[in-house]
């Protein structure tokens, strides 16, 4: 969703707020090229206060006052210079739905998405923001069926974002779902059928991709803060120790109590997976690869145990920095930036590629 026109730039700003960070990069592009130019972050943990948050719980509203603040210290610690933003948005307030149409001109098509989107958003029409695209061959409306992902964002939260730009000095060019950005960042333009799995801290997210166009997406919440609760009561020990063990030992050493502890989080993210897949799979086609990404998946012996539970299937960790250009010295921390940046990198790439 375009909120200004778009102009032809050398850099772009994307930047991730998620309910326990914010992420943000800053892409420069020369001809063909494009390259880090900065990044920075900033962490829940690493705030001063224990009522400092960025999402409110009952409303799910971003804090306008403490996201600004955070970014602007971001902007200011990383000496970002780029003015004009790409915000992601939380999958959990955005609604997506897909619609199938009958054939029909591109004249008639955007009211026939209105009419049926009513059908299925459950949230008052006049409070969301409709956005949409086609999915599949866009030259052919009236030759066959019209397949449209559908999504609904409310006009409150829009306001809200409009308001943390504002107040940390930019200037927002786009809001999207950070799936799209997620998609944009680690899924190679192909006609392979993708299963894409972010693990967060909060919740994990498993998008379907067919030929480059995302065709669902399902947020739930067991993700990289269960493995570390189930650390601290099997093991009896706090949240710091329980963190060192999952970013230090995590599945790759033989030892029984961390495995049997981690692994019941671990088994219900499968589950679910082959649960989306198989529903994919009984409707459309088979299932090509499936690409892990997010911060929970830096765990050692993690991505082993998701290629033994899917061994018919290509699986591989995503990396968003794959034809990005950056500074040799990166290259030993470009697999954790990519996994916990890759959201912020996919929203800065908009204004290159869409």
């Amino acid at each position: 969703m375009w909120i200004l026109k778009k102009r032809k730039q050398p850099t772009s700003l994307g930047i991730d707020i998620g309910s326990r960070g914010i992420k943000v990069v800053e892409l420069e592009r020369e001809k063909q090229r494009i390259s880090l130019k900065n990044y920075g972050g900033l962490k829940l943990s690493a705030a001063k206060k224990d009522t400092f948050y960025f999402f409110n719980k009952r409303t799910f509203l971003p804090s306008v006052e403490n996201v600004s603040t955070a970014i602007k210290a971001i902007l200011e610690e990383a000496d970002i210079e780029t003015k004009e933003v790409i915000f992601s948005l939380p999958d959990f307030s955005t609604f997506f739905t897909s619609l199938t149409l009958p054939k029909m001109t591109k004249s008639e098509l955007a009211d026939a998405v209105h009419f049926e989107a009513r059908k299925h958003i459950p949230i008052p029409f006049n409070e969301v923001v409709l956005d949409w695209e086609l999915v599949g061959d866009t030259k052919n409306l009236a030759e066959g069926n019209n397949r449209v992902l559908v999504m609904a964002i409310s006009k409150t939260l829009v306001l809200e974002y409009k308001k943390i730009a504002k107040q940390s000095g930019l200037t927002l060019l786009s809001l999207e779902a950070e799936v799209m950005g997620l998609k944009r960042a680690v899924v190679p333009t192909s006609k392979e059928n993708i299963c894409m799995v972010e693990i967060g801290c909060q919740s994990t997210t498993i998008s379907i991709v067919s030929q480059g166009f995302l065709l669902t997406s399902v947020s739930f919440d067991i993700a990289g803060k269960d493995y570390t609760y189930s650390l601290i009561e099997s093991l009896d020990i706090d949240l710091i120790e329980a963190e060192k063990i999952k970013t230090n030992i995590g599945l790759k050493e033989e030892n029984k109590k961390i495995i049997k502890a981690i692994t019941p989080s671990l088994k219900m993210i499968v589950d679910k997976i082959k649960q989306v897949i198989g529903s994919f799979e009984s409707k459309e086609a088979k299932m090509d690869k499936i690409i892990i990404i997010g911060g929970a998946i830096n765990m050692p012996g993690l991505l082993d145990f998701f290629k033994n539970n899917f061994e018919r299937l290509k699986v591989e960790s995503g990396n968003a920095f794959e034809d990005i250009s950056y500074k040799p010295e990166l290259e030993p921390i470009i697999p954790e930036i990519s996994s916990t940046f890759s959201i912020a990198l996919g929203e800065a790439l908009k204004r290159f590629k869409d």
